[in-house]
């Protein structure tokens, strides 16, 4: 049987008998929020969809051009 990488997360914690890395951690805590976004987006009309997806790279573009000229 095959385990996703979910079910591998939790057969760690549940064990107790070894500690998640913390690089696990950030694995698991990039999938959460990964599968959130995905649900928010998959409730929402496509056009919608495209424009968050588009705001959301205007954004960080700004942010990053922010950031360059503040350095």
């Amino acid at each position: 049987m095959i385990m996703s990488k979910k079910e591998e997360f939790a057969k760690i914690f549940a064990s107790g008998s070894k500690m998640p890395s913390t690089k696990l951690l950030r694995e698991l805590s990039f999938m959460e929020g990964w599968d959130a976004c995905l649900k928010y987006l998959g409730n929402i009309p496509w056009n919608e969809v495209m424009n968050e997806i588009a705001n959301n790279i205007e954004t960080n573009r700004s942010e990053k051009l922010n950031n360059s000229q503040n350095e």
